[in-house]
């Protein structure tokens, strides 16, 4: 019996295939595209075919397959794949689709088969995609260690993302990758020192990395005879010190604006379905569901219920409550909502300041919106994937598109996108029947980064024309538009801004409208009355008041009579000190030396901030030095520089020392035919003058004529000879009179 049992068993254990395999499958978003993931033996062959648009079948050689597909919804949604349906031999896994979309397929390692699900448009034509016979070429070196540098076309610090399939991908798409041409070895320089850097940034602000700023030993001398270094440590054309270069790109980010900190790789765009505002409310969220949600709020023994805690905040971000949707998630201080938590800032106004959605402007879900509109600046290299923002926009409920509306448009025109920013004012109107003074203004800023500047002063005449909410902002505009194009401010807008910086002045708005008010001020030549408001108002930031500082000044310098101007520079000018841009300060040396003031020209050129290097403060001080009678000093502060002003200089400080030759020769090479000459009447140099012909020339020529040698006795001839020449020499000497006279006063 028991033998009997003992067969039986060993048959059926001989049934079962002896190659079944479990095949666990795992998924991961990647912004463009969604990728899964199956460990197969490395000996399967495997076959990729799409025959419908929206079906995807993945053959396999062998059966009996077991494919684990449990979590693959955990950690993506469903707009791309619908549902995977393992076959019933166990011999091939069919994916659904849910999009627009094409499959492509490659083996990593020789173990791994990724699947990668992209927006495309399907062929009619069956595609099928054959296992390749070798393994693709990877796009970065081998994996490296997590502390291991990694160089070349794929640099960065830990192992290489391309060998982590799972992750966001460094680099384009799996299509656009094995389709781009192969890049050169030999990274640029400039290049690696960029991306480096900014690895580093993203290493830091997800708390890897503490960021230190040290001085770096020197390098050790080269001995004579060898060649430099060529790798990471050598200095890129131009000098810069790489490691000395990165450490700076790294001290000069903000801590505190992670919106700043560009992220490179490891990290994902914020998911469609945690960006879902429209699904969080109704049109009764205020009236109904708000007050049914805090009626549950607490529980018995008034327990938090961190559910409903969440979902009240969410209904406050939905119509735009953004204080009070963060007074509740504070309430949870153990749970962290990062998502709602920048969400609720940005619908109140407000930047996001904890960076969830820094770099992520390219994103093609609605993460790219609440990335431009939550962002104060962006990188040079962003892209923005304005489709993707102006579908979000129009996904957002009507309250939330009236509230963040112009804002966005205003960032989108700022990033170089007026298109993006006009269609949103567009929809805008569209939904909402009307044109509202948020919308004119959004399009006078638009006009006028256009480079419309009478389009936006219209607009914003208008909107400061009559009593609104952005009557005083626009009155700040106009007056800013018209100062940075030199165009004149009437007298109603400097009225409007006197009036709002009074009203206003313990506001946010207060320092913008009191900057605008001495911009008008002094546009209109009230001098006394624009540097008067300069210091009685202390207390505003120091940016504003170098503001209104420089451009006072700059304002007096171009347009004020003398008298007005030298009361304001003359008096006092160390109340000006650190708060002028250097630009505006030297403008005011400049003249001040012009009209003959050295001395006081001088004082503004201490100014703290004025580079003392520069060329432009050099020559200026070398022309002050030499009104004060100061040659050898203006000399001296020349030297290394060019240029025929330089020249003109230098000629003029060896006239003044005596040196007439060098002068002669330095005005003559410039063309100043006079100066020359003068140079050579006082260096003697009768001969050049001679050579010159005219007055001088004359009386060079009677200056260096010899005395008349009689010969002998006497004579008519002689006489003759002696009276000639006196009537030339007067005729010389008058003519030289008439041509040094001074002008009658």
């Amino acid at each position: 019996m028991i033998r009997s049992l003992s067969a039986s068993l060993l048959v059926c254990l001989l049934a079962v295939p002896a190659f079944a395999q479990d095949i666990s499958v795992r998924s991961g978003e990647h912004g463009s595209f969604t990728r899964l993931a199956l460990d197969i033996p490395a000996d399967l062959v495997w076959r990729l075919e799409q025959v419908e648009a929206e079906r995807v079948t993945l053959h396999f050689e062998r059966d009996g397959l077991r494919f684990d597909t449990s979590a693959v919804f955990d950690r993506i949604d469903q707009s791309r794949i619908r549902t995977l349906t393992p076959s019933a031999a166990g011999d091939a896994l069919q994916i659904d689709l849910s999009c627009r979309c094409v499959a492509d397929a490659f083996t990593l390692k020789g173990r791994m088969l990724v699947l990668d699900i992209l927006p495309g448009t399907f062929a009619p034509t069956p595609q099928i995609v054959e296992a390749p016979a070798e393994e693709p070429v990877q796009r970065g070196g081998a994996m490296t260690g997590l502390l291991d540098i990694r160089v070349g076309q794929n640099p960065g610090i830990g192992p290489d993302p391309s060998g982590l399939p799972l992750l966001p991908a460094f680099m384009p798409t799996q299509r656009e990758a094995l389709t781009a041409p192969a890049p050169e070895p030999d990274l640029e320089p400039g290049r690696f020192e960029q991306m480096l850097a900014e690895q580093l940034a993203t290493a830091a602000t997800d708390g890897l990395l503490k960021p230190a700023v040290r001085d770096l030993p020197k390098a050790a001398p080269i001995p004579d005879g060898h060649a430099p270094p060529t790798g990471i440590h050598a200095d890129p054309p131009g000098g810069a010190h790489l490691p000395g270069s990165i450490e700076a790109t790294l001290a000069g980010r903000d801590p505190d604006d992670l919106q700043a900190h560009v992220r490179i790789g490891g990290i994902a765009c914020v998911s469609a379905s945690d960006l879902d505002v429209a699904s969080w409310g109704s049109e009764t969220t205020f009236d109904e569901l708000i007050p049914e949600l805090r009626s549950r709020l607490y529980g018995e023994f008034d327990r938090l219920d961190e559910e409903i805690m969440l979902a009240m905040a969410r209904a406050y971000i939905n119509i735009g409550f953004g204080a009070e949707a963060r007074a509740l998630l504070d309430l949870a201080q153990d749970r962290n909502e990062p998502v709602l938590m920048a969400l609720a800032a940005i619908v109140d106004g407000r930047p996001d300041r904890t960076g969830v959605f820094a770099g992520q402007t390219s994103c093609d879900g609605p993460a790219a919106l609440w990335a431009v509109v939550g962002s104060t600046t962006l990188p040079d290299s962003a892209q923005i994937d304005a489709n993707a923002v102006l579908r979000a926009f129009e996904e957002l409920p009507l309250q939330l598109r009236e509230l963040l509306g112009p804002n966005l448009a205003t960032r989108l025109a700022e990033e170089g996108q007026p298109d993006a920013a006009r269609g949103v004012i567009s929809r805008l109107a569209r939904a909402t029947g009307d044109h509202s003074d948020d919308m004119r203004f959004s399009e006078a800023r638009i006009s006028q980064l256009e480079g419309a500047v009478e389009d936006a002063q219209a607009l914003l005449g208008e909107i400061a024309a009559r009593p609104g909410p952005n009557a005083a902002e626009a009155v700040a505009a106009s007056i800013e538009i018209a100062t940075e194009h030199g165009s004149a401010i009437g007298t109603r807008m400097t009225d409007l801004s006197a009036a709002y910086s009074t009203e206003l002045r313990d506001t946010d708005q207060g320092p913008d409208l009191w900057l605008a008010n001495i911009r008008a001020l002094a546009a209109n030549a009230q001098y006394e009355e624009a540097f008067t408001a300069l210091q009685e108002n202390p207390k505003y930031p120091e940016e504003t008041r170098a503001k209104a500082v420089t451009d006072a000044l700059e304002i007096l310098t171009d347009h004020a009579a003398d008298p007005s101007f030298l009361k304001q520079t003359v008096g006092n000018p160390r109340r000006f000190d650190g708060l002028a841009k250097p630009a505006a300060a030297l403008a005011v040396s400049g003249r001040l030396l012009q009209i003959g003031l050295p001395d006081a020209a001088r004082a503004w050129l201490e100014f703290e901030g004025i580079d003392r290097a520069a060329r432009e403060t050099r020559v200026l001080k070398a022309r002050i030095q030499l009104a004060r009678g100061e040659p050898e000093e203006a000399e001296i502060g020349l030297i290394g520089l060019q240029g025929e002003d330089v020249l003109r200089l230098r000629a003029e400080a060896r006239r003044m020392m005596g040196d007439f030759e060098y002068a002669r020769n330095a005005f003559e090479t410039l063309g100043e035919t006079r100066r020359a000459e003068a140079a050579a009447w006082l260096a003697g140099d009768w001969a050049a003058l001679e050579a010159q012909g005219g007055t001088l020339g004359a009386a060079a020529a009677l200056a260096d004529s010899s005395p008349l040698d009689f010969g002998g006795p006497p004579s008519l001839a002689i006489a003759e000879s002696l009276a000639g020449s006196a009537e030339e020499t007067r005729s010389t000497l008058r003519a030289l009179l008439d041509e040094t006279r001074l002008p009658e006063p």
